[in-house]
């Protein structure tokens, strides 16, 4: 353990955790996916089947949601996605440490980014739906999202992130309506190794295989 104030001490302490987890979660890739039946699931593992009318519909809603994020008209969520007759909704957002449970909070939470934001688009992909009993539906799905505030340079440069997601949605006379959100960002390490990973072209495959095909040997080696 370091001592309070020694600063040399706390920074390779510090470096020597952070080189920890990164070799850890190296390895963790790598058992996953040299074992799948293991508690670590392999990255790019495809979700089991969907039942396709529940798919249907609530794809529709999240199509309606990224429409609605999409024309930056996200005061319309809480009466249009959401429902209204569940007391008290929850909202997770990776950016708050306190979970928001209620309208009060998420009417509260929902309207003012008005006034802060300058742009935002919103995407979704991967879904998964089951049904947690009837009436109730769970929805797992990646999503993304690209967002620029309104603020002075350099703190207005456009962001761009990445979640998984958990919906619930209860069935209601007007169709499926959202009472749970809940963003499940990846831990840190996790999310800088697949951050890297997506900023890879798209056309590194034939790259890559071009590379291949043509078996270049340094000369100097024998």
């Amino acid at each position: 353990m370091t001592e309070p104030g020694n600063d040399a001490v706390s920074r390779r302490d510090l470096m020597t955790r952070l080189a920890a987890m990164t070799l850890l979660g190296s390895a963790t890739l790598v058992m996953g996916k040299a074992d799948a039946a293991g508690h670590t699931m392999p990255d790019g593992m495809a979700y089991p089947p969907s039942d396709p009318e529940l798919f249907a519909q609530i794809n529709a809603v999240l199509q309606r949601t990224e429409a609605i994020w999409n024309a930056q008209e996200w005061w319309r969520l809480p009466e249009e996605i959401w429902d209204r007759e569940d007391p008290t909704p929850i909202y997770v957002a990776e950016e708050l440490y306190n979970v928001m449970i209620g309208w009060e909070t998420l009417d509260r939470y929902i309207f003012p980014p008005k006034k802060g934001l300058d742009a935002f688009r919103w995407g979704y992909s991967k879904l998964f739906v089951k049904y947690l009993a009837p009436g109730v539906a769970l929805a797992l799905y990646d999503h993304w999202f690209e967002i620029q505030i309104k603020a002075p340079p350099p703190i207005n440069t456009p962001r761009h992130g990445f979640d998984r997601v958990l919906s619930i949605y209860n069935l209601r006379e007007d169709g499926w309506r959202q009472s749970l959100y809940a963003q499940c960002p990846l831990g840190p390490d996790t999310y800088t190794r697949r951050m890297a990973e997506k900023l890879v072209g798209d056309d590194w495959d034939e790259f890559y295989k071009d590379v291949k095909s043509k078996d270049v040997k340094d000369p100097r080696l024998k």
